[in-house]
């Protein structure tokens, strides 16, 4: 993944300098992106994390309920809802099933939009399903550059970074929780400390 999108922005910026960033599991992807860049001799100004965090559980011990669940509780997040069906419940339903339980919960709650239908979410499911098999199976290596790690007030952590971070390792905490992070008015604080610390970098 993180070389197919290195291989997407050197079409458009062949050389760097490259500033790198992204939230959640995307903060993951641009983590690689940087190491790879960096291998490859091309200079990475800056890399933010938002809110992103290394995974040490097994996929293995992951299920279809879990990675339902998951779905389940990143839609409902997103969009102000609480929205979850017990492992237990999910576990009795073939993957149609599922869906379609999803479906018929998610759509009075405006967390879908109303003409969504099962074949879309069986789409979406299979890419949520993906990025999550890809952020467990992935075990970062290190990383010598110039990061900056954002992390919620709610559950200040550096992710598992500080380890693996070889370059300097900029910490901040913002307001709000993984997903009021991306949204107002913790979004501003976000985005007031991103400004800074590019104009920083871009004056080095």
């Amino acid at each position: 993944m993180a070389t197919c999108y290195i291989k997407a922005i050197q079409t458009v910026r062949p050389i760097g300098p490259y500033y790198l960033g992204g939230w959640s599991f995307c903060g993951v992807v641009a983590w690689e992106m940087a190491r790879q860049l960096q291998v490859s001799g091309q200079e990475v100004a800056l890399l933010a994390l938002i809110d992103s965090y290394t995974l040490t559980t097994p996929l293995e011990q992951i299920d279809e309920a879990f990675i339902t669940n998951s779905l389940l509780s990143d839609l409902g997040a997103i969009f102000g809802s609480e929205f979850s069906i017990s492992d237990k419940e999910l576990q009795q339903l073939q993957p149609e099933e599922q869906l379609s339980r999803i479906l018929t919960e998610a759509k009075p709650l405006n967390i879908l939009p109303p003409d969504i239908g099962i074949e879309q979410m069986g789409q979406l499911f299979e890419v949520f399903k993906a990025n999550l098999k890809a952020m467990y199976d992935y075990r970062p290596l290190s990383y010598s550059g110039q990061t900056v790690l954002f992390c919620t007030s709610y559950e200040a952590s550096e992710g598992g970074w500080s380890s693996l971070a070889a370059g300097t390792l900029e910490v901040y905490t913002i307001p709000g929780d993984h997903y009021g992070i991306m949204q107002e008015p913790h979004v501003q604080v976000l985005a007031k400390h991103l400004e800074t610390c590019l104009e920083s970098f871009v004056r080095q």
